[in-house]
């Protein structure tokens, strides 16, 4: 059972956190998986996750105030549910502990509130099956993050070349489209958790996004929560209420111009 990966579900305003803790499980022989140090750039984020969350016997779920208002991180820690896989909470704030998912209150959470190091020792000690007697390797950042594709079926060939595009410049992607997950009910839940976490939104802008009432709710909630928004001008969508007078990227007459000025316009936000 040793050198099995420990999944740690989290926010990423939580980062800081998850840093020092996989660290110290690194130190104390504990193999972490997560999602910066192990989704290749270019590949797709969710279906990466979902391969993670199968091989894992155990899931770290940190819950705080922005933690608790994930819908992904609930997805996570339901698709093992019911499986071997162990959930065990880990409470860092008053929101965290006080709004922890109902499905999650009956399991036996740990409080890193008040006391991280007596915290850690009662989770390493639950997690000892799973330990090496030596530190596993440093892992290393693999990507930026992932950054959300907002797109119309019409323009899958052009999203071919960008998910190329971000994978050279280090990021890997979330595309719902190639989900094999059936969301029903639950689609505008799951999309707000997941753009909440994107790095940055890429809204590829042609006459059928303009018709898709699901890319443009994509693109009001991202500017709503600041999520960093790129308008990628595919095809001319015509005259657009919902963005006239924002600026854009053009792609519709030089693809190659239009993925320099991309590159620098990230680079420019910081991402």
């Amino acid at each position: 059972m040793a050198g099995q990966r420990i999944f740690i579900s989290y926010s990423r305003s939580d980062g800081a956190f998850v840093d020092r803790l996989a660290e110290d499980l690194r130190n104390h022989g504990l193999a972490t998986w997560r999602d910066t140090n192990e989704i290749a750039p270019g590949d797709n984020w969710e279906k990466a996750i979902e391969e993670g969350l199968r091989s894992a016997p155990v899931l770290l779920y940190v819950s705080s105030e922005r933690g608790v208002q994930s819908e992904w991180m609930k997805t996570e820690a339901l698709a093992v549910i019911g499986r071997e896989t162990r959930v065990i909470p880990l409470v860092i704030d008053d929101v965290g502990a006080d709004r922890l998912p109902l499905f999650l209150k009956a399991l036996q959470w740990i409080d890193f509130q008040s006391d991280y190091q007596s915290a850690l020792q009662a989770l390493l000690k639950i997690l000892r099956p799973f330990a090496a007697e030596q530190p596993t390797p440093k892992q290393t950042r693999k990507n930026k993050g992932y950054v959300f594709l907002s797109y119309a079926e019409a323009d899958a060939t052009f999203v071919d070349e960008l998910k190329s595009f971000l994978a050279e410049k280090g990021y890997a992607y979330w595309d719902y489209r190639e989900s094999d997950r059936d969301y029903h009910n639950d689609l505008y839940l799951e999309l707000e958790g997941v753009i909440s976490e994107a790095s940055a939104t890429l809204s590829c802008v042609s006459p059928d996004w303009k018709q898709s009432r699901v890319a443009v709710k994509e693109y009001h909630f991202s500017v709503e929560v600041g999520i960093p928004v790129f308008l990628l001008r595919v095809r001319n969508p015509g005259p657009t209420l919902v963005i006239a007078g924002i600026p854009y990227i053009d792609f519709a007459s030089n693809r190659s111009s239009g993925f320099d000025r991309l590159d620098k316009e990230l680079a420019r936000k910081g991402l």
